[in-house]
């Protein structure tokens, strides 16, 4: 469902690396194809697990749509 530049291991090994450096915030923005009906966004669900394995967990969540009609999600981590 989704489209992704970013491989899953890219923002782990960002996020790490955010972490080691000694950042306390952390920002990932995940892109998925825009659907006409609900579907689990499961890219996503990856994504957001591997960033909090590494030390990160969810602080805060947003969502808007892009001018390509894609849904861009902007999960902000903080550090654990």
């Amino acid at each position: 469902m989704g489209l992704f530049k970013t491989s899953t291991a890219e923002l782990v090994e960002m996020a790490a690396e955010a972490r080691t450096s000694g950042r306390v915030r952390f920002v990932a923005r995940l892109i998925a194809l825009s659907s006409s009906k609900d579907d689990a966004i499961d890219p996503w669900a990856e994504r957001i697990e591997a960033i909090e394995a590494v030390g990160w967990r969810v602080e805060h969540f947003s969502v808007a749509p892009n001018d390509k009609g894609c849904v861009e999600a902007y999960v902000l981590f903080a550090r654990v």
